[in-house]
């Protein structure tokens, strides 16, 4: 019988990391997710918010 008490929840969507494989090593540590599914969600997300915070300063610089 596996306990709870020893296992993570996914960073995506807090269901309980039950396969060990699927995660990332960002700057905050290592993020875990239940599936390979939540793991390319989280990606994607993360993605978009870097290069709208690079196309934000650009703009920025530029009307300066």
């Amino acid at each position: 019988m596996v306990t709870n008490e020893s296992l993570d929840n996914c960073a995506l969507c807090g269901q309980t990391v039950e396969i060990k494989g699927f995660s990332l090593t960002t700057l905050d540590g290592e993020v875990k997710f239940c599936c390979g599914g939540c793991l390319s969600i989280y990606q994607l997300l993360h993605t978009e918010q870097e290069q709208n915070t690079q196309i934000t300063t650009t703009n920025n610089n530029e009307e300066k």
